[in-house]
Parts: C-alpha cells; sequence; structure tokens
C-alpha cells in the first residue's frame, strides 16, 4: 500500500509513525471512550446519515483511491 502512495503522503506516514514510538509519552490518537459517548456519536452519525450528510463505503472508497491511489 506504501508503495502506491505519492512521496509527500509517505514521508507523513513515517514522520507520524516515528512519532507515536519515539516520543517519550506516545500519542494515542484513540481517546477512551465511554460507552455513553460511544452510543451519543452514534446517534449523532445516524442522524447526520437521515440528513443525507453521510457517504455510501463504495463512494468514500473509491475517494481514497483516487486522492492516494492504493485503493
Amino acid at each position: 500500500m506504501l508503495e502506491a502512495m505519492p512521496e509527500e503522503a509517505r514521508i507523513l506516514v513515517m514522520q507520524y509513525t516515528q512519532k507515536l514510538f519515539s516520543s517519550p509519552r506516545p500519542a494515542n490518537p484513540f481517546i477512551p471512550l465511554s460507552e455513553n459517548d460511544v452510543l451519543s456519536v452514534l446517534a449523532e452519525s445516524r442522524h447526520e446519515i437521515e440528513d443525507g450528510k453521510g457517504i455510501s463505503m463504495d463512494t468514500a472508497l473509491d475517494s481514497l483511491g483516487d486522492k492516494y491511489g492504493f485503493i
């Protein structure tokens, strides 16, 4: 997958990965959520989809493939 990415994108991935493993206190992109937090985010997401703000997974994957050239 990385081979198909543009050089600039690979550099960003490498820098982020290095930051995750080399900082004294590793950056965690995933904050812990309570069950209520997860359910709240899910409810908000479902509401946005009902309002037509979401896109299908096929459309999202096609967009990623077009943007990064790896799907």
